[in-house]
Protein backbone atom coordinates (compact mmCIF):
# COMPACT_ATOMS: atom_id res chain seq x y z
CA UNK A 1 0.00 0.00 0.00
CA UNK A 2 1.09 3.22 -1.06
CA UNK A 3 1.64 5.95 1.59
CA UNK A 4 -1.70 7.58 2.86
CA UNK A 5 -2.90 11.04 2.95
CA UNK A 6 -4.35 12.33 6.35
CA UNK A 7 -6.72 15.33 6.90
CA UNK A 8 -10.55 16.67 5.21
CA UNK A 9 -10.92 19.32 3.08
CA UNK A 10 -7.29 20.67 2.92
CA UNK A 11 -5.91 20.89 -0.53
CA UNK A 12 -4.29 18.16 -1.01
CA UNK A 13 -7.10 16.00 0.11
CA UNK A 14 -8.92 17.57 -3.19
CA UNK A 15 -5.50 17.14 -5.46
CA UNK A 16 -5.07 13.60 -4.72
CA UNK A 17 -8.71 13.03 -5.09
CA UNK A 18 -8.48 14.56 -9.00
CA UNK A 19 -5.53 12.48 -9.62
CA UNK A 20 -7.15 9.30 -9.09
CA UNK A 21 -11.06 9.51 -9.52
CA UNK A 22 -11.25 10.26 -13.67
CA UNK A 23 -10.26 6.25 -13.63
CA UNK A 24 -14.11 5.42 -12.71
CA UNK A 25 -14.67 7.10 -9.10
CA UNK A 26 -13.76 7.40 -5.29
CA UNK A 27 -15.78 5.56 -2.57
CA UNK A 28 -15.43 7.04 1.08
CA UNK A 29 -16.13 4.39 4.07
CA UNK A 30 -17.10 5.94 6.86
CA UNK A 31 -16.69 4.40 10.16
CA UNK A 32 -17.74 5.35 13.93
CA UNK A 33 -17.80 3.15 17.12
CA UNK A 34 -20.06 3.85 20.03
CA UNK A 35 -17.40 4.12 22.00
CA UNK A 36 -13.47 3.86 21.92
CA UNK A 37 -11.62 0.92 22.85
CA UNK A 38 -7.93 -0.69 22.03
CA UNK A 39 -9.42 -3.46 19.82
CA UNK A 40 -11.40 -1.77 17.39
CA UNK A 41 -8.61 0.65 17.03
CA UNK A 42 -6.41 -2.01 16.60
CA UNK A 43 -8.86 -3.76 13.99
CA UNK A 44 -8.66 -0.69 11.96
CA UNK A 45 -4.81 -0.35 11.67
CA UNK A 46 -4.76 -4.04 10.80
CA UNK A 47 -7.24 -3.43 8.05
CA UNK A 48 -5.47 -0.15 6.64
CA UNK A 49 -2.61 -2.07 5.94
CA UNK A 50 -3.67 -4.25 3.98
CA UNK A 51 -5.69 -2.30 1.58
CA UNK A 52 -3.83 -1.65 -1.66
CA UNK A 53 -6.70 0.96 -2.97
CA UNK A 54 -6.98 3.19 0.37
CA UNK A 55 -5.63 6.21 -0.36
CA UNK A 56 -6.62 8.81 2.28
CA UNK A 57 -8.03 8.92 5.52
CA UNK A 58 -9.22 10.77 8.91
CA UNK A 59 -10.35 10.45 12.42
CA UNK A 60 -12.42 12.55 14.11
CA UNK A 61 -12.54 11.30 18.06
CA UNK A 62 -14.10 7.94 16.81
CA UNK A 63 -15.28 8.74 13.54
CA UNK A 64 -13.11 7.30 10.69
CA UNK A 65 -12.86 8.32 7.03
CA UNK A 66 -11.60 6.27 4.57
CA UNK A 67 -11.06 7.32 0.79
CA UNK A 68 -10.83 4.27 -1.93
CA UNK A 69 -9.63 4.41 -5.62
CA UNK A 70 -9.43 1.83 -8.35
CA UNK A 71 -7.76 1.70 -11.37
CA UNK A 72 -8.50 0.84 -14.99
CA UNK A 73 -7.79 -2.91 -15.13
CA UNK A 74 -9.70 -2.66 -11.56
CA UNK A 75 -13.58 -4.37 -11.09
CA UNK A 76 -15.70 -1.17 -10.37
CA UNK A 77 -15.60 1.26 -7.20
CA UNK A 78 -18.72 -0.19 -5.75
CA UNK A 79 -17.51 -3.65 -5.95
CA UNK A 80 -13.94 -2.82 -4.73
CA UNK A 81 -15.13 -0.80 -1.79
CA UNK A 82 -17.69 -3.62 -0.80
CA UNK A 83 -14.83 -5.98 -0.30
CA UNK A 84 -12.57 -3.87 1.49
CA UNK A 85 -15.96 -3.12 3.43
CA UNK A 86 -16.21 -7.22 4.01
CA UNK A 87 -12.60 -7.19 5.11
CA UNK A 88 -13.44 -4.90 7.85
CA UNK A 89 -15.98 -6.13 8.85
CA UNK A 90 -14.20 -9.80 8.90
CA UNK A 91 -11.32 -8.21 11.03
CA UNK A 92 -14.09 -6.11 13.30
CA UNK A 93 -15.32 -9.32 14.11
CA UNK A 94 -12.25 -10.97 15.62
CA UNK A 95 -11.42 -8.39 17.56
CA UNK A 96 -15.11 -8.88 18.95
CA UNK A 97 -15.12 -12.35 19.04
CA UNK A 98 -11.01 -11.90 21.03
CA UNK A 99 -12.54 -9.92 23.26
CA UNK A 100 -14.99 -12.27 24.44
CA UNK A 101 -12.91 -15.22 24.79
CA UNK A 102 -10.85 -13.12 26.77
CA UNK A 103 -13.86 -12.18 29.38
CA UNK A 104 -13.42 -8.60 28.83
CA UNK A 105 -15.48 -6.52 30.96
CA UNK A 106 -16.91 -4.38 27.98
CA UNK A 107 -17.48 -7.36 25.35
CA UNK A 108 -19.70 -5.51 22.45
CA UNK A 109 -17.79 -4.34 20.18
CA UNK A 110 -20.49 -2.06 18.06
CA UNK A 111 -19.59 0.26 14.55
CA UNK A 112 -21.14 1.80 12.50
CA UNK A 113 -20.48 1.37 8.99
CA UNK A 114 -21.43 3.84 5.75
CA UNK A 115 -20.61 3.94 2.04
CA UNK A 116 -21.04 6.61 -0.59
CA UNK A 117 -18.90 6.97 -4.02
CA UNK A 118 -18.22 10.16 -6.10
CA UNK A 119 -17.37 10.81 -9.39
CA UNK A 120 -15.94 13.87 -11.56
CA UNK A 121 -18.65 16.71 -11.15
CA UNK A 122 -20.43 17.71 -13.87
CA UNK A 123 -20.19 21.36 -15.44
CA UNK A 124 -21.19 24.07 -12.63
CA UNK A 125 -20.29 22.01 -10.07
CA UNK A 126 -16.99 22.39 -7.28
CA UNK A 127 -15.24 19.32 -6.77
CA UNK A 128 -15.54 20.13 -2.74
CA UNK A 129 -19.30 20.30 -3.30
CA UNK A 130 -19.25 16.19 -4.71
CA UNK A 131 -16.71 15.17 -2.34
CA UNK A 132 -18.72 17.12 0.40
CA UNK A 133 -22.11 15.47 -0.75
CA UNK A 134 -19.87 11.79 -0.67
CA UNK A 135 -18.70 11.97 2.95
CA UNK A 136 -22.39 13.17 4.09
CA UNK A 137 -23.89 10.48 2.48
CA UNK A 138 -21.67 7.89 3.43
CA UNK A 139 -22.37 9.18 7.26
CA UNK A 140 -26.48 9.15 6.51
CA UNK A 141 -26.06 5.55 5.50
CA UNK A 142 -23.96 4.05 8.52
CA UNK A 143 -27.36 5.90 10.73
CA UNK A 144 -29.78 4.26 8.57
CA UNK A 145 -29.19 0.92 7.88
CA UNK A 146 -30.04 -2.15 10.08
CA UNK A 147 -28.52 -3.86 12.48
CA UNK A 148 -26.36 -7.49 11.51
CA UNK A 149 -25.14 -9.22 13.97
CA UNK A 150 -22.30 -11.94 13.85
CA UNK A 151 -22.90 -15.26 14.63
CA UNK A 152 -23.47 -14.41 18.56
CA UNK A 153 -20.28 -13.11 19.21
CA UNK A 154 -20.52 -9.19 20.32
CA UNK A 155 -19.83 -7.61 17.53
CA UNK A 156 -22.92 -5.60 15.53
CA UNK A 157 -21.91 -3.97 12.11
CA UNK A 158 -24.61 -0.94 10.54
CA UNK A 159 -23.58 -1.59 6.61
CA UNK A 160 -25.63 -1.41 3.49
CA UNK A 161 -22.55 -3.09 1.55
CA UNK A 162 -22.79 -6.36 2.98
CA UNK A 163 -26.53 -7.13 3.95
CA UNK A 164 -28.08 -4.79 1.14
CA UNK A 165 -31.92 -4.31 2.15
CA UNK A 166 -33.17 -4.06 -1.72
CA UNK A 167 -31.28 -7.20 -2.98
CA UNK A 168 -32.49 -9.07 -5.71
CA UNK A 169 -34.17 -12.37 -5.50
CA UNK A 170 -33.37 -14.62 -8.45
CA UNK A 171 -31.02 -13.51 -11.70
CA UNK A 172 -33.58 -12.37 -14.10
CA UNK A 173 -34.86 -9.66 -11.57
CA UNK A 174 -31.83 -6.84 -11.20
CA UNK A 175 -30.95 -5.58 -7.75
CA UNK A 176 -32.75 -2.58 -6.85
CA UNK A 177 -31.49 0.56 -4.97
CA UNK A 178 -33.50 2.28 -2.13
CA UNK A 179 -34.95 5.94 -3.16
CA UNK A 180 -33.95 8.71 -1.48
CA UNK A 181 -35.13 9.24 1.97
CA UNK A 182 -37.38 12.67 2.13
CA UNK A 183 -37.08 14.61 5.28
CA UNK A 184 -38.58 17.39 6.71
CA UNK A 185 -37.55 20.82 6.02
CA UNK A 186 -35.76 22.88 9.22
CA UNK A 187 -34.59 26.46 9.17
CA UNK A 188 -31.55 27.69 9.37
CA UNK A 189 -32.35 29.79 12.30
CA UNK A 190 -32.79 27.01 14.60
CA UNK A 191 -28.77 26.07 14.44
CA UNK A 192 -28.25 30.09 15.14
CA UNK A 193 -26.09 30.54 17.74
CA UNK A 194 -24.17 33.51 19.88
CA UNK A 195 -20.55 34.49 18.10
CA UNK A 196 -18.38 37.24 18.70
CA UNK A 197 -19.28 40.93 17.06
CA UNK A 198 -17.17 43.48 16.23
CA UNK A 199 -16.94 46.94 14.30
CA UNK A 200 -15.07 46.86 11.53
CA UNK A 201 -12.72 50.26 13.30
CA UNK A 202 -11.39 47.29 15.78
CA UNK A 203 -7.26 47.05 15.45
CA UNK A 204 -5.96 43.77 14.63
CA UNK A 205 -4.32 43.42 17.58
CA UNK A 206 -7.40 43.43 19.78
CA UNK A 207 -9.06 41.04 17.74
CA UNK A 208 -5.89 38.19 18.22
CA UNK A 209 -6.10 39.11 21.84
CA UNK A 210 -9.49 38.46 22.19
CA UNK A 211 -9.21 34.93 20.03
CA UNK A 212 -6.14 34.15 21.73
CA UNK A 213 -7.68 34.70 25.58
CA UNK A 214 -10.65 32.45 23.85
CA UNK A 215 -9.50 29.03 23.01
CA UNK A 216 -13.46 28.07 21.65
CA UNK A 217 -13.84 31.06 19.66
CA UNK A 218 -13.78 30.44 15.99
CA UNK A 219 -13.54 33.83 14.51
CA UNK A 220 -15.84 37.03 14.47
CA UNK A 221 -17.91 39.09 12.42
CA UNK A 222 -17.79 43.12 11.68
CA UNK A 223 -21.30 44.30 11.38
CA UNK A 224 -22.25 47.78 10.95
CA UNK A 225 -25.30 49.19 12.97
CA UNK A 226 -26.09 45.22 13.22
CA UNK A 227 -25.57 44.03 9.86
CA UNK A 228 -22.93 42.31 9.06
CA UNK A 229 -20.52 43.10 6.50
CA UNK A 230 -17.52 40.71 7.29
CA UNK A 231 -15.89 37.82 8.79
CA UNK A 232 -12.48 37.06 10.01
CA UNK A 233 -11.98 33.70 11.21
CA UNK A 234 -9.31 32.72 14.20
CA UNK A 235 -7.06 30.91 11.31
CA UNK A 236 -6.87 33.11 8.41
CA UNK A 237 -5.80 35.50 11.01
CA UNK A 238 -2.79 33.15 12.29
CA UNK A 239 -1.87 32.66 9.21
CA UNK A 240 -1.58 36.09 7.90
CA UNK A 241 0.26 37.27 11.15
CA UNK A 242 2.56 33.95 11.23
CA UNK A 243 4.45 35.53 7.86
CA UNK A 244 7.58 37.08 7.57
CA UNK A 245 5.73 40.72 7.33
CA UNK A 246 2.86 39.55 9.24
CA UNK A 247 2.53 41.58 12.38
CA UNK A 248 4.32 45.07 11.34
CA UNK A 249 1.74 44.56 8.38
CA UNK A 250 -1.43 44.14 10.05
CA UNK A 251 -0.96 44.53 13.69
CA UNK A 252 -2.14 48.17 13.90
CA UNK A 253 -4.61 48.38 11.31
CA UNK A 254 -8.35 48.11 11.72
CA UNK A 255 -9.88 44.77 11.22
CA UNK A 256 -11.68 46.08 7.75
CA UNK A 257 -8.54 46.00 6.12
CA UNK A 258 -8.01 42.28 6.47
CA UNK A 259 -11.60 40.83 7.21
CA UNK A 260 -13.38 38.70 4.51
CA UNK A 261 -15.90 41.06 2.62
CA UNK A 262 -18.12 38.57 1.46
CA UNK A 263 -19.28 36.16 3.89
CA UNK A 264 -22.26 33.85 3.29
CA UNK A 265 -24.86 35.09 4.92
CA UNK A 266 -28.08 33.91 4.88
CA UNK A 267 -31.84 34.66 6.10
CA UNK A 268 -33.27 32.93 8.90
CA UNK A 269 -35.83 30.96 7.21
CA UNK A 270 -34.11 29.97 4.48
CA UNK A 271 -34.02 25.32 4.57
CA UNK A 272 -30.63 23.90 6.10
CA UNK A 273 -30.43 22.05 3.36
CA UNK A 274 -30.15 24.97 0.55
CA UNK A 275 -27.91 26.61 3.08
CA UNK A 276 -26.14 23.43 3.15
CA UNK A 277 -25.59 23.86 -0.69
CA UNK A 278 -24.63 27.31 -0.49
CA UNK A 279 -21.92 26.68 1.81
CA UNK A 280 -20.07 24.04 -0.38
CA UNK A 281 -20.38 26.22 -3.33
CA UNK A 282 -18.36 28.38 -1.79
CA UNK A 283 -14.67 28.90 -2.79
CA UNK A 284 -12.55 26.63 -0.49
CA UNK A 285 -10.60 29.16 1.09
CA UNK A 286 -14.33 29.77 2.47
CA UNK A 287 -15.57 26.40 2.80
CA UNK A 288 -15.29 25.97 6.96
CA UNK A 289 -16.44 29.60 7.81
CA UNK A 290 -19.15 29.59 9.77
CA UNK A 291 -22.81 31.04 8.03
CA UNK A 292 -24.08 34.01 8.96
CA UNK A 293 -27.48 34.04 9.89
CA UNK A 294 -29.64 37.03 10.19
CA UNK A 295 -33.39 38.02 10.98
CA UNK A 296 -34.66 41.24 9.68
CA UNK A 297 -31.14 42.21 7.96
CA UNK A 298 -29.41 42.62 11.36
CA UNK A 299 -27.19 39.70 13.01
CA UNK A 300 -28.87 36.92 14.57
CA UNK A 301 -26.11 34.32 15.10
CA UNK A 302 -24.06 31.87 13.09
CA UNK A 303 -23.78 28.16 12.32
CA UNK A 304 -20.95 25.92 12.07
CA UNK A 305 -20.52 23.45 8.94
CA UNK A 306 -20.02 20.46 11.79
CA UNK A 307 -23.86 22.16 13.21
CA UNK A 308 -25.44 22.35 9.18
CA UNK A 309 -23.81 18.45 8.88
CA UNK A 310 -25.09 17.20 11.40
CA UNK A 311 -28.51 18.30 11.51
CA UNK A 312 -28.94 17.04 8.17
CA UNK A 313 -27.87 13.87 9.21
CA UNK A 314 -30.08 13.50 12.06
CA UNK A 315 -33.13 14.69 10.06
CA UNK A 316 -33.16 11.78 7.50
CA UNK A 317 -32.45 9.60 10.45
CA UNK A 318 -35.43 10.77 11.88
CA UNK A 319 -36.89 10.21 8.26
CA UNK A 320 -35.56 6.79 8.17
CA UNK A 321 -37.48 5.88 11.18
CA UNK A 322 -40.92 6.87 9.54
CA UNK A 323 -39.78 5.20 6.19
CA UNK A 324 -41.79 1.88 5.24
CA UNK A 325 -38.69 -0.44 5.74
CA UNK A 326 -38.93 -2.73 2.34
CA UNK A 327 -38.16 0.40 0.37
CA UNK A 328 -37.50 3.20 2.33
CA UNK A 329 -39.70 5.61 1.06
CA UNK A 330 -41.43 8.16 3.64
CA UNK A 331 -44.71 6.10 5.75
CA UNK A 332 -48.18 7.32 6.28
CA UNK A 333 -47.38 10.31 8.80
CA UNK A 334 -44.80 11.88 6.34
CA UNK A 335 -47.40 11.56 3.67
CA UNK A 336 -50.27 13.10 5.89
CA UNK A 337 -47.64 16.23 6.41
CA UNK A 338 -47.30 15.95 2.54
CA UNK A 339 -50.37 16.33 1.60
CA UNK A 340 -51.49 18.97 4.52
CA UNK A 341 -48.18 21.45 3.09
CA UNK A 342 -49.43 20.99 -0.42
CA UNK A 343 -52.84 22.11 0.40
CA UNK A 344 -51.72 24.79 2.96
CA UNK A 345 -49.52 26.43 -0.16
CA UNK A 346 -53.28 26.74 -2.39
CA UNK A 347 -51.34 25.90 -6.17
CA UNK A 348 -52.64 23.42 -7.98
CA UNK A 349 -51.38 19.73 -7.67
CA UNK A 350 -51.40 16.36 -8.66
CA UNK A 351 -52.02 13.19 -6.37
CA UNK A 352 -51.53 9.76 -8.21
CA UNK A 353 -52.41 6.57 -6.11
CA UNK A 354 -50.73 3.45 -7.29
CA UNK A 355 -51.46 -0.25 -6.85
CA UNK A 356 -51.01 -4.03 -8.10
CA UNK A 357 -53.74 -5.88 -8.90
CA UNK A 358 -53.13 -9.13 -8.73
CA UNK A 359 -50.70 -9.08 -6.19
CA UNK A 360 -51.82 -11.54 -3.67
CA UNK A 361 -52.35 -14.44 -6.68
CA UNK A 362 -48.88 -13.36 -6.90
CA UNK A 363 -47.40 -13.45 -3.59
CA UNK A 364 -49.58 -16.90 -2.89
CA UNK A 365 -47.97 -18.44 -6.30
CA UNK A 366 -44.56 -17.10 -6.62
CA UNK A 367 -43.57 -16.64 -2.63
CA UNK A 368 -43.20 -13.47 -0.86
CA UNK A 369 -39.83 -13.00 -1.30
CA UNK A 370 -40.11 -12.40 -4.99
CA UNK A 371 -43.23 -10.27 -3.68
CA UNK A 372 -40.88 -7.99 -1.68
CA UNK A 373 -39.02 -7.57 -5.05
CA UNK A 374 -42.09 -7.06 -7.35
CA UNK A 375 -43.31 -4.42 -4.23
CA UNK A 376 -39.55 -2.61 -4.42
CA UNK A 377 -39.70 -2.82 -8.45
CA UNK A 378 -42.83 -0.52 -8.23
CA UNK A 379 -40.73 1.67 -5.31
CA UNK A 380 -38.26 2.23 -7.89
CA UNK A 381 -40.31 2.44 -11.55
CA UNK A 382 -41.90 5.64 -9.58
CA UNK A 383 -38.92 7.12 -8.21
CA UNK A 384 -37.36 7.02 -11.57
CA UNK A 385 -40.20 8.18 -13.68
CA UNK A 386 -41.08 11.00 -11.18
CA UNK A 387 -37.18 11.77 -11.19
CA UNK A 388 -37.33 12.74 -14.82
CA UNK A 389 -40.92 13.99 -15.59
CA UNK A 390 -41.47 15.32 -12.28
CA UNK A 391 -40.22 18.33 -10.13
CA UNK A 392 -37.53 18.89 -7.25
CA UNK A 393 -40.24 19.57 -4.95
CA UNK A 394 -42.19 16.39 -5.75
CA UNK A 395 -43.08 13.39 -3.22
CA UNK A 396 -43.06 9.58 -3.55
CA UNK A 397 -44.37 7.67 -0.87
CA UNK A 398 -45.48 4.10 0.67
CA UNK A 399 -48.84 3.86 1.95
CA UNK A 400 -48.21 0.05 2.94
CA UNK A 401 -47.94 -3.18 1.36
CA UNK A 402 -48.17 -2.64 -2.65
CA UNK A 403 -49.93 0.67 -2.46
CA UNK A 404 -47.94 3.81 -3.02
CA UNK A 405 -48.69 7.70 -3.67
CA UNK A 406 -46.93 10.05 -5.84
CA UNK A 407 -47.77 14.02 -5.45
CA UNK A 408 -46.48 15.84 -8.37
CA UNK A 409 -47.28 18.81 -10.73
CA UNK A 410 -50.77 19.14 -12.48
CA UNK A 411 -49.11 19.78 -15.75
CA UNK A 412 -46.95 16.42 -15.81
CA UNK A 413 -49.43 14.17 -13.80
CA UNK A 414 -51.15 12.46 -16.66
CA UNK A 415 -47.87 12.39 -18.72
CA UNK A 416 -46.40 10.41 -15.84
CA UNK A 417 -49.23 8.03 -15.33
CA UNK A 418 -48.38 7.13 -19.27
CA UNK A 419 -45.02 6.64 -18.61
CA UNK A 420 -45.09 4.12 -15.41
CA UNK A 421 -48.02 2.24 -16.79
CA UNK A 422 -45.43 1.96 -20.57
CA UNK A 423 -42.29 1.14 -17.60
CA UNK A 424 -44.17 -1.04 -15.60
CA UNK A 425 -45.56 -3.70 -18.50
CA UNK A 426 -42.56 -3.83 -20.08
CA UNK A 427 -40.30 -4.87 -16.92
CA UNK A 428 -43.04 -7.49 -15.32
CA UNK A 429 -42.55 -10.31 -17.28
CA UNK A 430 -38.63 -11.21 -15.58
CA UNK A 431 -40.58 -11.52 -12.34
CA UNK A 432 -42.52 -14.55 -13.36
CA UNK A 433 -39.39 -16.60 -13.88
CA UNK A 434 -40.26 -17.85 -17.43
CA UNK A 435 -43.41 -18.91 -16.76
CA UNK A 436 -46.03 -17.84 -19.24
CA UNK A 437 -48.99 -16.50 -16.78
CA UNK A 438 -52.35 -16.93 -18.74
CA UNK A 439 -54.70 -16.91 -15.71
CA UNK A 440 -54.51 -15.68 -12.01
CA UNK A 441 -56.92 -15.70 -8.77
CA UNK A 442 -58.87 -13.06 -8.08
CA UNK A 443 -59.59 -12.51 -4.14
CA UNK A 444 -62.27 -15.11 -3.84
CA UNK A 445 -60.22 -18.31 -5.40
CA UNK A 446 -61.98 -17.64 -9.06
CA UNK A 447 -59.55 -18.66 -11.57
CA UNK A 448 -59.51 -16.00 -14.36
CA UNK A 449 -58.04 -15.26 -17.86
CA UNK A 450 -55.03 -12.40 -17.43
CA UNK A 451 -52.06 -12.05 -18.20
CA UNK A 452 -50.43 -11.79 -14.66
CA UNK A 453 -49.84 -8.41 -12.10
CA UNK A 454 -51.31 -4.94 -13.80
CA UNK A 455 -50.56 -1.75 -12.43
CA UNK A 456 -53.47 0.52 -11.18
CA UNK A 457 -52.85 4.27 -11.00
CA UNK A 458 -55.89 7.00 -9.17
CA UNK A 459 -55.05 10.22 -10.76
CA UNK A 460 -56.36 13.12 -8.76
CA UNK A 461 -56.03 16.63 -9.97
CA UNK A 462 -56.53 19.63 -7.50
CA UNK A 463 -57.18 23.37 -8.89
CA UNK A 464 -56.02 24.87 -5.75
CA UNK A 465 -59.38 26.80 -5.22
CA UNK A 466 -61.95 23.69 -3.97
CA UNK A 467 -61.93 23.61 -0.45
CA UNK A 468 -60.31 20.26 0.78
CA UNK A 469 -58.50 18.36 3.38
CA UNK A 470 -55.84 15.52 3.46
CA UNK A 471 -58.71 13.46 4.44
CA UNK A 472 -60.48 13.68 1.76
CA UNK A 473 -57.86 12.69 -0.82
CA UNK A 474 -57.92 8.77 0.50
CA UNK A 475 -61.70 8.60 0.39
CA UNK A 476 -61.45 10.17 -2.96
CA UNK A 477 -58.80 7.73 -4.13
CA UNK A 478 -60.44 4.70 -2.75
CA UNK A 479 -63.51 5.26 -5.57
CA UNK A 480 -61.01 5.53 -8.25
CA UNK A 481 -59.49 2.55 -7.47
CA UNK A 482 -62.32 0.68 -7.36
CA UNK A 483 -63.39 1.38 -10.60
CA UNK A 484 -59.36 1.45 -12.32
CA UNK A 485 -59.54 -2.58 -10.83
CA UNK A 486 -62.76 -3.07 -12.71
CA UNK A 487 -60.92 -3.11 -16.19
CA UNK A 488 -58.50 -5.00 -17.58
CA UNK A 489 -54.92 -4.26 -17.62
CA UNK A 490 -52.73 -1.29 -16.24
CA UNK A 491 -55.23 1.62 -16.24
CA UNK A 492 -55.53 5.13 -14.61
CA UNK A 493 -58.51 6.97 -14.16
CA UNK A 494 -58.37 10.47 -13.86
CA UNK A 495 -60.74 12.47 -11.51
CA UNK A 496 -60.70 16.47 -11.14
CA UNK A 497 -61.47 17.48 -7.98
CA UNK A 498 -63.58 20.21 -8.54
CA UNK A 499 -66.24 20.40 -5.32
CA UNK A 500 -68.94 17.84 -5.00
CA UNK A 501 -69.17 16.25 -8.86
CA UNK A 502 -66.27 14.65 -10.43
CA UNK A 503 -65.75 14.23 -13.79
CA UNK A 504 -63.68 10.64 -14.28
CA UNK A 505 -61.90 9.81 -17.66
CA UNK A 506 -60.70 5.99 -18.19
CA UNK A 507 -57.64 5.45 -19.99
Amino acid sequence: MDEVGIGLFNRDMIRSIKERWHDGGISVIYVRFQAGNAASESALQLWESGEPRLFWRQRLEWDYFYLFYRKQQDESIDKLTDQAVERLTEELRKAGAKRESEHDAETKLEAAIGVSTAFPPATGRSSEAVIYRMLLGAMEKSMLNGLERSNGNEVSVRNSAIAPQLAAASDPIRQLHSPGIQSKTVRIGALAVPFPIISGQTRVSEVAFLFDTNAKTQGAVIVDRGRPVGILMKEKLHQMLAGQFGLPLYWNRPVERIMNKQPLIVDEQLPVEQVSQLAMARDFSQLYDVVLITKDGQMAGAASIRSILECITTLRTEAARGANPLTGLPGNEEIQLELRRRIGQGAPFAVIYADLDYFKWYNDFFGFGLGDDLIRYLAEILCEKQSLLGSDGDFVGHIGGDDFIVVTNANVAEQLCQALIKRFDAGIKPFYGGIEVTTVEDRNGELIEQEGVTLSLSLMIWDGKVPLASEDIPRMAAKLKKQAKALKGSVYIKDQIIGMLHGEERH
